[in-house]
């Protein structure tokens, strides 16, 4: 069932709207061949709330309507037409399909925004350690499937203490979140920045071979100068970049070679860029 509703995920709003109709369709079928049998008011919700989920407020009204007109079409069929018909049948019928699809997109709504905010870092509006671990993981999953090699970078930035310490908290704000997009600027369409702890950044570059990841950074390494120059920021950046042509395990290795190839360069002359061809090891 999940398999089915990560797929539902991928697809357009209207491949979502032509399956949910076609099912709909399909229910208005069985509906006039055994309608006056059995009711199967209930298994329409299953439609009308994928169309209201995967595809638009919209689309769930307008097939919550098509479901309603084959509904009233099936039981003019078998009874005739009838004022209680409208008022016992048709209306409750027509308002609790609309309102499901109505109370499903707004839970939606609701739901993707709290999953959008769970993921965010407050400060800098870039995703943060639970949302990159998360893309992280899907990374390794069709990096693996495909055969794809893909760039981990780790960031850290050196002397930020100082910046806090002498120029407040404020100031040391204002330098992450121009260093969140300063990264965002630099970086590809496809790459993904997080904000992994208080100074610390993490970049994400899909299908990257070494030297990709070196023209990338190249680029980084060049606009955070300027940036930090203009702010009058004294820091430089210590930073690991890892290019796996093979696959780690899970996240966690892939995070900790990223982090010590940042740690070793921190721990040695500082304000440079260190990078790394990952192999399994035979």
């Amino acid at each position: 069932m999940n398999t089915i509703f990560n797929m539902l995920d991928k697809r357009s709003p209207k491949h979502v709207w032509r399956l949910t109709l076609a099912i709909v369709l399909v229910l208005g079928v069985f509906s006039a061949l055994i309608g006056q049998y059995v009711s199967l008011e209930l298994f329409y919700i299953f439609p009308i709330t994928l169309a209201s989920w995967y595809g638009s407020r919209k689309a769930g009204i307008l097939l919550a309507l098509v479901a309603i007109a084959l509904l009233v079409s099936v039981r003019t069929v078998h009874t005739h037409w009838s004022a209680p018909i409208f008022f016992n049948y048709v209306l409750p019928c027509a308002v609790s399909f609309v309102a499901l699809a109505i109370l499903i997109t707004n839970f939606r709504d609701v739901h993707r925004e709290e999953s959008t905010a769970a993921d965010t870092d407050n400060l800098t509006n870039i995703s943060n350690a639970r949302g990159f671990y998360v893309e992280l993981a899907n990374e390794l999953l069709r990096s693996s499937r495909y055969h794809h090699t893909f760039s981990l970078a780790y960031m850290d930035i050196d002397d930020f203490k100082q910046v806090n310490d002498t120029l407040g908290h404020a100031e040391g704000d204002k330098l992450l979140m121009k260093v969140a997009s300063s990264l965002q600027d630099a970086l590809r369409a496809t790459d993904l920045v997080a904000r992994i702890g208080g100074d610390e950044f993490a970049c994400l570059l899909p299908e990257a071979q070494q030297h990709e990841a070196k023209a990338v950074f190249t680029k980084v390494r060049d606009l955070l100068k300027m940036q930090m120059e203009q702010g009058r920021w004294a820091v430089t950046f210590s930073v690991g970049v890892v290019t796996f042509e093979s696959m780690p395990v899970d996240i966690k290795e892939a995070m900790k070679v990223a982090d010590e190839l940042m740690y070793s360069v921190k721990h040695s002359e500082k304000n440079n860029i260190s990078y790394q061809v990952w192999r399994t090891k035979i």
